[in-house]
């Protein structure tokens, strides 16, 4: 699984712009970690959102997260996060 997680000082830097998935009675709501892993998956993979392998969970719950994130700008501000943060330079979401 090499290449497709993030390590764990990526996810450090990325952590703050995750909405959700803070601790409450039952523990974390969801896992944005486990989230962000399935869109580096399918942005190296070119796979459709069916093609998501069972271990990010489900894909209908993974593609309409996605869209909610798009709405409220998440993923722009991720993206804007990584492209201005040298020590994220090491990312390599679109190459094999």
């Amino acid at each position: 699984m090499e290449g497709e997680v993030l390590r764990d000082d990526q996810w450090e830097r990325l952590r703050e712009f995750v909405p959700g998935g803070r601790k409450g009675k039952r523990g974390p709501r969801s896992d944005g970690r486990l989230f962000l892993d399935a869109l580096l998956w399918l942005a190296r993979s070119g796979g459709r959102w069916r093609d998501l392998p069972e271990k990010f969970g489900s894909y209908q719950t993974a593609k309409r997260r996605y869209y909610r994130w798009v709405e409220q700008g998440v993923i722009d501000r991720i993206f804007a996060a990584v492209s201005d943060d040298p020590t994220l330079s090491g990312w390599r979401l679109m190459q094999p």
